[in-house]
């Protein structure tokens, strides 16, 4: 986690991933440090990550502490606009700027 409200980034938290020592996934680690920042008062307005973390599971999470949420998704991903509409996502469509 990185605190972007200045031209330099300052981390606010990181780990080491390796499950064969601690048996958490990486997805652990992502809601673990979500709710660490919490506990320690950060209050992002959004929470920006790569695709490797856009579970459905950390983006009700983030959803769950009043943020929104900044990712690309993953091409086999299937956004249900009619769902998104009723559970009040706002969400914008970003296409492919490179070929």
């Amino acid at each position: 986690m990185a605190n972007l409200t200045t031209v330099e980034s300052i981390p606010i938290d990181y780990r080491i991933y390796d499950k064969d020592s601690d048996g958490k996934t990486k997805n652990t680690h992502f809601s673990e440090m979500l709710a660490l920042a919490k506990k320690r008062g950060i209050k992002p307005e959004a929470v920006a990550m790569d695709a490797w973390y856009s579970s459905l599971d950390n983006l009700k999470s983030i959803r769950s502490h009043g943020c929104v949420w900044v990712t690309t998704l993953r091409k086999n991903r299937i956004v249900n606009r009619n769902i998104a509409r009723r559970l009040n996502f706002d969400y914008k469509v970003c296409y492919e700027l490179y070929n």
